[in-house]
């Protein structure tokens, strides 16, 4: 890292995401950086992760993090939060945690895992 302690780091890296910062959040990622998900198994690139978090205020009425809690590893940090979204007066909280691999300052990888059964009720509605 830069200097700036890991638990430091998470958390800016979340506020730039829950504030729509993409070109912010682009430039802590690795040119090569993937981002997995449990609920579907597959690997996204760079530019598709990045379309995907950039179309979250098109998506959603609210979208936020609640609860955040970090630690700090050798090689990145774990991150647990409950993901709070709101579309057309409905709500959900989805509790998700992340394993996120930091590589010198910039991410290499994120292992994101959540239930999506409350958020695919809140879009089918």
């Amino acid at each position: 890292m830069s200097g700036e302690p890991m638990v430091e780091y998470a958390e800016r890296f979340f506020r730039l995401v829950e504030s729509g910062d993409i070109a912010a959040v682009s430039a802590l990622y690795h040119d090569d950086v993937t981002v997995w998900h449990n609920y579907d198994d597959i690997d996204q690139t760079k530019d598709e992760n990045l379309a995907t978090l950039g179309s979250l205020a098109d998506r959603y009425d609210r979208f936020g993090y609640a609860r955040p809690r970090h630690t700090a590893l050798e090689d990145g940090f774990l991150r647990q939060h409950v993901i709070e979204v709101e579309r057309n007066g409905r709500s959900a909280s989805i509790p998700a945690i992340l394993r996120v691999y930091v590589e010198d300052g910039r991410i290499r990888r994120i292992e994101e895992y959540f239930d999506r059964t409350k958020l695919n009720e809140l879009l089918a509605a």
